[in-house]
């Protein structure tokens, strides 16, 4: 999923978001509540390369985040890291839980931000 972020603070503190930033890497969690599972936290890390966010890989589940920080905000791709699913099922279920994290990340938008790009 694309979308773009303006960095204003009413925009960043209505996600269910943490940010860190220390040096050169952005690191953060988001909360997020699927239908399914329960509640989940994600975890991403991205390293900063002038206005190049690149992402870090973590263990699933996680999220992989790329894209640019712009003085306007941030343009970012946001993608669920799930373990590889063996069989067809795991795998149907896997584009399950893609679509639900897809639908709660949108819902969760701020004014102010615009979902997929």
């Amino acid at each position: 999923m694309r979308l773009a972020l303006p960095l204003r603070p009413e925009v960043l503190s209505a996600l269910p978001l943490e940010l860190r930033l220390e040096a050169e890497r952005l690191e953060g969690t988001f909360r997020h509540e699927n239908p399914v599972l329960g509640p989940l936290d994600l975890p991403f890390a991205a390293r900063l390369e002038g206005e190049r966010v690149r992402p870090i890989p973590l263990p699933p589940p996680s999220l992989e985040v790329e894209g640019w920080l712009r003085p306007t905000g941030l343009e970012l791709e946001v993608r669920l890291r799930l373990p590889p699913g063996r069989t067809w099922g795991e795998r149907a279920f896997a584009r399950i839980l893609e679509a639900l994290f897809a639908k709660a990340l949108e819902e969760s938008l701020p004014a102010g931000a615009q979902p997929p790009l």
